[in-house]
């Protein structure tokens, strides 16, 4: 054959080329899919991880609320049970809404993808039980899906289904507990506002066993508004009168924390704003009172007062009507008038419901209904005994 008629070199290199650069560019464009439909579910991922654990908190938030305190102090109100339950749910579902997952409305968790039960706090590899009885839940399991049939879809790909491949799954969990080991409460951070009040630590609990439920907080069809007002009529959950008619004064004080024997308006001023963390310091040494050390031992504190209650507090009480605050209790007193002292053995927190301390020595009180208590301030431990739900801090443990 005449030479001329076979391709040059050049052209059967130019050829070759071609060729390699079409099997380069299917190979490029594999790794272009692999990489953005890859990357598009590890965002997916994280996104539905954000999501799980902003529902699994907002979930767990309902455990630390009023209406689960009243079926744990043993209400026997299928309502505040079924109010605490739907609590629960509503508010994991919100949150799930609240949080997309990558080029997707906001993330649907169906009620069934809610899971609450009880977990042991003192093991990190503890699965949730749901089936111990609802008073002791103290945990938030909850799913989120990115997968056929879900309520969310799968994960759509861009090139991958050039091979055939056009969506992917993701899911996630997280699972919230309700951390109720208080083994303190520090000043320095807030929150509870630490009222000058101490109160037997045997009395408190008697009366919120078995005292006077007269006043309600807000409408019982949302027993955890905020926004709620103090009404007459009970709630299910019995109030505690710290005013000590008709019983010894050992029972209730005023507390000297951090000055001398207090005037009516230095009185005032902590019931107003709080015990500041400077005079819990003056009192003890720093700002955070240590009711259990780490070895779960208990500690006290011996703080002067005087027994009784001021009616010229009055006023200065009125202004935190509705408001939550924290009191602390004592088993023991020495001493007497202005050298009473008491032994500080823990802190309790409720909400000011009214107060009376004019008048006939019957109708006088300042009313206070226990609450469950998650603010700033709440210091946990694991060698600290359960509150019973009285107190507590929201963590994720996985």
């Amino acid at each position: 054959m005449h030479s001329s008629l076979l391709p040059k070199a050049s052209d059967r290199r130019r050829g070759a080329v071609v060729v390699l650069t079409l099997v380069t560019l299917v190979v490029l464009i594999g790794f272009a899919a692999l990489t953005l439909d890859v990357g598009a579910l590890y965002n997916t991922r994280a996104d539905l991880q954000n999501a799980a654990d902003a529902a699994a908190l907002a979930g767990g938030s309902a455990l630390a609320g009023d209406a689960m305190l009243r079926v744990r102090q043993g209400s026997n109100s299928s309502s505040v049970t079924a109010e605490a339950g739907a609590l629960i749910l509503e508010r994991a579902e919100s949150a799930g809404l609240l949080n997309y997952s990558f080029a997707s409305s906001g993330t649907v968790i169906p009620p069934g993808d809610i899971v609450s039960g009880w977990i042991d706090l003192s093991s990190s590899t503890s699965s949730i039980d749901p089936s111990r009885p609802f008073s002791q839940h103290n945990a938030v399991h909850v799913y989120v899906r990115r997968m056929q049939g879900s309520a969310n879809g799968p994960v759509d790909f861009f090139f991958a289904s050039i091979f055939g491949k056009s969506e992917g799954d993701v899911t996630a969990s997280a699972v919230a507990a309700f951390d109720d080991r208080v083994s303190g409460y520090d000043s320095g951070e807030g929150g509870g506002d630490l009222w000058p009040f101490t109160i037997n630590v045997t009395e408190y609990n008697n009366q919120v066993a078995a005292g006077n439920d007269i006043y309600d907080y807000g409408d019982d069809d949302d027993l955890d508004d905020d926004d709620d007002d103090v009404l007459s009529g009970g709630d299910g959950m019995p109030e505690v009168n710290i005013y000590p008619a008709n019983l010894a004064p050992g029972n209730f004080g005023l507390l000297n924390i951090g000055v001398g024997n207090q005037g009516t308006p230095a009185l005032a001023d902590h019931i107003e704003n709080g015990v500041p963390p400077e005079h819990v310091e003056n009192e003890i040494g720093t700002s955070e009172l240590t009711f259990y050390d780490d070895d779960g031992h208990a500690t006290t504190y011996n703080i002067t007062g005087n027994p009784g209650l001021k009616a010229s507090l009055e006023s200065a009480i009125q202004t935190r009507i509705g408001e939550v605050v924290g009191i602390l209790v004592h088993d023991q007193v020495s001493g007497s008038g202005a050298n009473t002292v008491y032994r500080i053995t823990g802190i309790r927190f409720a909400r000011v419901m009214n107060v009376k301390l004019q008048g006939s020595s019957k109708s006088r009180g300042l009313w206070l209904q226990p609450v469950s208590y998650s603010g700033a301030g709440v210091v946990t431990s694991t060698g600290a005994p359960s509150s019973g739900g009285a107190a507590g801090k929201l963590v994720l443990v996985r």
